[in-house]
């Protein structure tokens, strides 16, 4: 597909329109207060240290920090189906460059529709882990969102995608310590694709031929040809945000423990649980737990719901420097994750089965009414350091008024949460 045809469709979306511009507010938002959750863990306050001390302070750094921190806390919104993460590079990027309201949710819509494009294309969750969808398509996404803000013309936009993509391939292994490599690798290619942007702007010229077929289907077993019907303008509206800080493919069994637990399950006297997923969320949820390793405590589903039933505050610690209580590491013995054929549709549904004192209870989540994105986000804003909510919500309010002003204040949170002085989290 040709990048001038793939822009010209990215292009089509309208700034004004009043449902979109909310929805742009929202993610943009929801990726600030991720960022201000993921600058006062360690590991985060390490990735924005290096950005700063390389980059001589400068908002193009900054905004390359943002992206690695957002992605880092693991709480920032996700498409299920491609496993793209968009907003943590489309944000960042649009908020630096953008000084026009309508030309920032053009760039941040944008940015979610090539994003999700490229990350569907390449095989989406089937072609992990050989391929990070959302890892091989952030270049593209900085490039398409920067060069939208800065007011690159369609062609100048499409000579930015295809000069952040030259050379990416969305492969990184499994790196581990700490700070990883895992978000670094995000920042890397949030600046990978800012600077494609200025390249455009300055009149370098790329291949525009180059997401051919044939390219696409370099990049991973599973890969398709890119064809318009990947493209889509209002792709941000499938765009969800996440309740806690974990694995995209565990949040709906912490959805339906929790929705149990409400209705009185006494988790002291739980004997076990059964959590059924759809066989491509299992391997994720089920693998061994490293107590010391971050990511093994966000994603393993036996600690979070551990977590949920007798640290519940933690569903929103970012860091996970402190060790879980007792009572957490034994029930997560006493989880046990099935994989159900049966379990189909979008979201990857969750089935918990839990066991006690000879009674069993389930539930079943989704459910035909899911919780509210502004109450996630609400509740997400909340967990945060008392001194950082009333920025936020004062942004929100800002964002609402759909001017200029807005998009000033939300650069100005992003360059003061990427700042040094930014305080520890007090979240958990």
């Amino acid at each position: 597909m040709n990048a001038r045809d793939l822009v010209s469709i990215l292009l089509t979306t309208d700034g004004g329109d009043r449902k979109f511009r909310d929805l742009v507010n929202l993610h943009t938002v929801d990726a600030l207060a991720c960022l201000a959750a993921g600058a006062g863990a360690t590991e985060g306050s390490s990735l924005l240290a290096f950005y700063r001390e390389t980059g001589a302070g400068d908002a193009v750094s900054s905004a390359a920090g943002a992206s690695a921190v957002i992605r880092f806390t693991e709480w920032d919104a996700i498409h299920v189906p491609s496993g793209a993460t968009p907003g943590a590079m489309a944000v960042p990027a649009a908020l630096i460059f953008a000084q026009d309201y309508q030309a920032y949710v053009r760039a941040v819509a944008a940015g979610h529709a090539i994003g999700l494009a490229l990350s569907e294309a390449v095989g989406g969750v089937s072609a992990l882990p050989e391929t990070w969808p959302g890892l091989f398509a952030a270049p593209a996404v900085a490039a398409v969102s920067a060069a939208i803000a800065l007011g690159l013309s369609g062609e100048q936009v499409a000579q930015a995608l295809v000069l952040s993509m030259a050379g990416s391939s969305g492969r990184s292994g499994r790196p581990s310590g700490m700070p990883s490599a895992r978000w670094l690798v995000i920042g890397e290619a949030t600046l990978k694709g800012i600077r494609a942007a200025l390249a455009a702007k300055a009149g370098i010229k790329g291949d525009l031929e180059l997401l051919s077929p044939s390219w696409m289907k370099g990049q991973a077993a599973a890969a398709v040809a890119l064809e318009p019907n990947h493209v889509d303008p209002l792709a941000i509206t499938g765009v969800g945000m996440k309740p806690f800080v974990s694995a995209r493919q565990g949040v709906n069994a912490i959805q339906a423990f929790r929705h149990l637990l409400e209705k009185g399950v006494d988790p002291n006297t739980i004997d076990s649980i059964e959590v059924f997923l759809p066989p491509v969320a299992a391997p994720v949820v089920s693998r061994l737990l490293v107590a010391e390793d971050r990511l093994s405590t966000i994603a393993h589903l036996g600690l979070q719901l551990g977590i949920a039933a007798f640290e519940p505050a933690r569903l929103m610690d970012v860091d996970r420097s402190r060790p879980f209580n007792a009572e957490v590491m034994a029930f997560a013995k006493r989880v046990t994750i099935t994989a159900d054929d049966t379990l189909a549709g979008k979201g990857w549904p969750a089935r918990v089965v839990v066991s006690e004192k000879g009674q069993t209870h389930e539930a079943v989540w989704p459910q035909t009414c899911g919780e509210d994105a502004q109450v996630m986000l609400d509740r997400k804003i909340d967990s945060l350091p008392a001194t950082t909510v009333p920025q936020l919500q004062r942004l929100q309010a800002a964002l609402a008024g759909a001017g200029a002003p807005a998009v000033q204040e939300a650069r100005s949170l992003l360059l003061k949460f990427t700042d040094a002085s930014f305080p520890r989290s007090e979240a958990a």
